[in-house]
């Protein structure tokens, strides 16, 4: 019998094969000037290779009298999902509030609902991040964010 280690890294094996097989049509191109394939090409390998270690080091630790074991066993299912429904209100709210504040809820709600943390913390905390990532994504990236109530 196989233990945990063992049949998740064949697994994640089978995926990056896959994922390799498939960008292979799409073109890998060269270094300097990479296709559309490039990317999905090695982070397949990589998948590969990396799963492949984990899958031979999982082999010698069932040697040493590692087993299978349930690894949902002991699982608390309560903060993933309060996690959930955080993110599917998150979802539903971020055209009437807009991406900034949106964000800023979820994140603050995240920081002192799953895990509890100081308040100081929660409000730079879900500040920077929705911040942060507004930059990002709208500034730099130049994607569409909806603005909401907070439209500037």
């Amino acid at each position: 019998m196989f233990n945990n280690d063992q049949i998740s890294s064949a697994a994640w094996f089978f995926i990056g094969l896959l994922i390799l097989i498939f960008s292979i049509p799409y073109g890998l191109g060269e270094v300097h000037s990479p296709g559309t394939g490039f990317m999905p090409f090695y982070t397949g390998l990589a998948m590969c290779a990396l799963s492949a270690l984990i899958f031979m080091e999982a082999t010698r630790a069932k040697k040493s009298g590692a087993k299978w074991e349930n690894p949902l066993k002991g699982t608390l299912w309560v903060k993933p999902l309060i996690a959930l429904v955080a993110l599917t209100v998150y979802a539903l709210l971020m055209d009437k509030l807009g991406f900034i504040l949106a964000t800023a809820l979820l994140v603050g709600f995240l920081l002192r609902g799953i895990h509890p943390q100081k308040w100081s913390v929660v409000i730079v905390g879900a500040f920077l991040t929705s911040l942060v990532t507004y930059l990002v994504f709208q500034v730099w990236l130049k994607t569409q964010l909806p603005a909401g109530i907070l439209s500037f």
